[in-house]
């Protein structure tokens, strides 16, 4: 049993047949998409595991070459300073103050900065070793 549709303007359509409820029946299903060049083919073959990795891979090994690496070697400089450092020692603390180990005590430098003018300093703030401040420049050099 088919039936016609009336469009709004009262003409009827005959191209789109209206399934009645009172038949029981149901619509047809309607049939698969075709495969596409838009990468929906089940046919293509997929990328290995290895191949969709390698660029992460690549950017996490770049990551360590320029910024883990370095860093790690780095601190582990900076390790070796502190355990070298002994009383007499010129150093540099990371705020830039310039100054003679006068003491040395199991969590920080105790430091004279001028004569008589002392002070207490944490040993990761030591930055580095500083220049003898009585060895003589010759400027003529540079």
């Amino acid at each position: 049993m088919s039936s016609f549709i009336v469009l709004a303007d009262g003409a009827a359509s005959a191209a789109l047949p209206v399934f009645v409820a009172q038949t029981g029946t149901s619509a047809p299903a309607p049939a698969p998409a075709p495969a596409t060049a838009s990468g929906t083919d089940l046919g293509a073959p997929q990328p290995s595991f290895l191949g969709s990795m390698a660029l992460p891979l690549l950017i996490l090994g770049v990551m360590f070459i320029f910024f883990i690496g370095p860093q790690s070697k780095r601190a582990k400089q900076q390790q070796k300073l502190i355990a070298e450092l002994t009383n007499g020692d010129n150093v540099v603390t990371s705020s830039g103050i310039y100054g003679t180990i006068v003491g040395v005590k199991p969590d920080r430098f105790v430091l004279e900065i001028s004569k008589g003018v002392r002070i207490e300093i944490n040993r990761a703030n030591v930055e580095m070793r500083a220049p003898d401040p009585n060895a003589v420049v010759d400027d003529k050099k540079a």
